[in-house]
Formats: C-alpha cells, sequence, structure tokens
C-alpha cells in the first residue's frame, strides 16, 4: 500500500514539471524555428553533341529496263522465205545470216543487167571508132585545095563528124544506164540475204520458209541489244536538285556523284553498277519529274527489257555533314526546333533548317554549329532558360 501512494505521488510530480516548463516557454515567447524548404532539383535531360558525320542517304525509285537499240528486221526485196537460218530467242552476233530469200530471179537480172553493160561498151567503142573516122576524113577536106572540094562535101563531113560525136555520147550515157541497172541488180541479189545489223537477242520469227516478204509488209524478226541494257525511272524535281547539289559539293559531274544500283524482284542486290547515260531535257509538268537513263552491263541477260526494277541511288563518295539526331529535333507550327544548352546549363529553343534525313540523323543546313549541345531526350517539358541536369549520351 506503501508503494501504490508512492508511486502516484512521483507522478503528479512529474507531471507537473512538465507543465510549468510548457506554460513556461510560452511566457517567455519561446518560438520553434522551422528548417526552410530545399529547392526543386533541375529536371535531367539526355544531350548530344553536334557534330559531324557521313551522311548518304539513299532513295528507291521504280523503273523499268529498255533495250538501248533494238531493230525490226526488214526484208529490202520481194521474194518468197527460202531459208530461216537462226535459233528464236538465241543470241546473234552482227552480220549473222538470219533469212534467205529465193535469189533465183534476181540472179538472172543479175546476169541480164551485167550482159546490158557489156553490149553498151561495145557500142562505145564502135561509136568512138566512127568520130575518128570522120574527124580524119573532116580534116582532110579542110586542108585540102579549095579547088578540089567542094562546100557541100565540107558541110557534109562537118555534120558526119557532129552526128558521130553525138552517137558516142549516147554510147556512153547508156553505158552508164546499164551500170546504174546493174548495180541495182547486184544490191537486189545481195539482199536475198538478210543479215543481223548488231548483236543482240532475237525474238520469234514473224514470217517462214514459204512466205512472201516485200519491204511494204511487216517485219522479219526483231532483235533486241541486251549487253549494256537501260534501266529508265522517273526522279522527283526536289531530288533532282538535291542530285545536282551534292555533285557541286563535291565538284563532279552528276554521273560522276551518283552511285545507282538495283534491287531485283527477289529483293537481292544486282552485281553491276549503273551510269548515268543521260536525262530527259524537259520536267514533265503533270508529275513534277524527269525521266533518267541509266546504263547497265548485262553479260548474262539477267536484266529483260520492259522488266521493272527498283533503282537504289545514293553518293558515291559522300562528305561529312552537320548531323543531329532526328529525335532530337522537336516539329512546330513555325518549323523544327533544337533545344539548346549555354554554358550556363540552361536550355533556349532555336530553329533550325535540315537538309535530309537517314538512319535517324538529320543533316542541318542552318541553325548550328559543331560543338553545339542540345537535349535530346525530355525537351517536352522543358521552358526557355530553364537550367538543366544533363545527362551526356
Amino acid at each position: 500500500m506503501g508503494n501504490i501512494r508512492s508511486f502516484a505521488v512521483g507522478t503528479i510530480v512529474a507531471l507537473s514539471l512538465v507543465l510549468t516548463g510548457w506554460f513556461g516557454r510560452e511566457a517567455v515567447g519561446f518560438k520553434e524555428v522551422k528548417e526552410a524548404p530545399r529547392p526543386p532539383e533541375p529536371p535531367s535531360v539526355a544531350v548530344v553533341t553536334v557534330t559531324n558525320a557521313l551522311f548518304n542517304p539513299s532513295t528507291e525509285y521504280v523503273g523499268h529496263v529498255e533495250a538501248v537499240q533494238m531493230t525490226d528486221i526488214l526484208p529490202q526485196i520481194d521474194g518468197y522465205i527460202r531459208r530461216v537460218c537462226f535459233t528464236e530467242g538465241a543470241r546473234v552476233e552482227k552480220g549473222d545470216l538470219l533469212f534467205e530469200i529465193d535469189p533465183e530471179q534476181y540472179l538472172a537480172a543479175k546476169n541480164l543487167r551485167h550482159s546490158e553493160v557489156a553490149s553498151a561498151k561495145a557500142k562505145v567503142t564502135v561509136a568512138q571508132a566512127e568520130v575518128e573516122r570522120a574527124e580524119r576524113y573532116y580534116k582532110r577536106l579542110v586542108a585540102a585545095d579549095e579547088r578540089g572540094v567542094t562546100a557541100t562535101e565540107r558541110d557534109t563531113a562537118e555534120t558526119s563528124l557532129a552526128s558521130a560525136k553525138a552517137s558516142l555520147n549516147a554510147a556512153v550515157a547508156a553505158v552508164g544506164q546499164a551500170e546504174a541497172s546493174a548495180a541495182i541488180a547486184d544490191f537486189n541479189l545481195r539482199h536475198t540475204k538478210v543479215y543481223s545489223p548488231m548483236s543482240g537477242r532475237i525474238g520469234k520469227a514473224f514470217h517462214h520458209v514459204g512466205d512472201y516478204v516485200s519491204p511494204s509488209k511487216s517485219a522479219l524478226a526483231r532483235v533486241v541489244q541486251t549487253d549494256p541494257i537501260r534501266v529508265v525511272f522517273p526522279v522527283t524535281d526536289r531530288d533532282y536538285d538535291a542530285w545536282q547539289a551534292a555533285a557541286e559539293r563535291g565538284g563532279k559531274e552528276l554521273k560522276d556523284s551518283r552511285r545507282l544500283r538495283l534491287k531485283l524482284p527477289d529483293g537481292r542486290l544486282y552485281g553491276f553498277d549503273g551510269v548515268i547515260d543521260f536525262g530527259d531535257n524537259e520536267m514533265n509538268r503533270s508529275t513534277a519529274t524527269l525521266l533518267m537513263h541509266v546504263r547497265f552491263p548485262n553479260p548474262s541477260g539477267r536484266l529483260v527489257a520492259n522488266a521493272f526494277v527498283r533503282v537504289i541511288s545514293d553518293e558515291y563518295a559522300p562528305e561529312s555533314s552537320l548531323v543531329v539526331p532526328t529525335a532530337a529535333l522537336v516539329r512546330t507550327d513555325e518549323g523544327l526546333q533544337a533545344w539548346k544548352i549555354d554554358d550556363g546549363g540552361r536550355v533556349h529553343p532555336i530553329f533550325v533548317g535540315v537538309d535530309g534525313e537517314w538512319r535517324g540523323l538529320s543533316r542541318i543546313a542552318k541553325g548550328l554549329k559543331p560543338g553545339d549541345r542540345i537535349v535530346s531526350k525530355g525537351a517536352f517539358k522543358l521552358k526557355d532558360g530553364d537550367l538543366v541536369k544533363v545527362v551526356e549520351r
């Protein structure tokens, strides 16, 4: 019982001391000092440094294959086909015999015309002899004593000489006419054999043995040059301007600055690069495109005329360019924007000009210079002048 009383007394004393201390603090005006709030941490942003790097974007175009040359084989004479001398679809060389037209009538005509030439030449010989005889007779009369030769005799001799010379001229002209006829006969006989005018691949024969053919009728066959071969594709006015600008930067002609490759239908790249033959001399106003003609080696005949292919274009030797990650640029209503970090770690928006994109990079045309640091990630939460915590990438 005594212990309980002692505990109660102690508790009351302790409580009194606590209350006394509390009220005493209020009485002397004591106030608790609160700790000032810390400033917020600046936002963390990923940063990249603007540098020069290889930039060689490629563009794909759809084109079609066409022969550099093709020719229809036409007969030069009328006649019946005696022989077809090639295998359809095979490769032929320039000068290969393709068709033979029955030569019988043309051989006979040649013999006749050449005999006419010989006959005409013989007549020239006779006429020449007659001129010489008439000339001697006339000179003798002129030199004779006037008392022994009448004027009528002299006039007759002079007329005979003139007539003989006229006959000689006619005979000479007849030789020329006969030789011309003989040349035509030779031409006709020679063209009973039809040869290929160029090397290439020949298609089907449009006429066969026994068919009557003539220059006014359809072609006998068609030969297409297959090596080299040409690919034609349209380039937009913007792309063409970019090609020219790249060539000028490198101090080269357009045909020497572009690398042109083909993607085959199976997705593989063709084994040879192409060279620009030429571009059309005017844009198509409806499509704003220019047709480019590019020549490719085709030794195996893999590329076939009128087939569709994909053309891949880039630069042979691209120069390094000022580039930034495309993701670091922000598109606004006014244009593309980058957030540049100043030496004090604060960000400022700056408008930039871009000249092409490739593999996640954008080529900078204006607004930035090498060594500038820009925000590559986290720009959406920034305001002009914000202090940022840089995380280098």
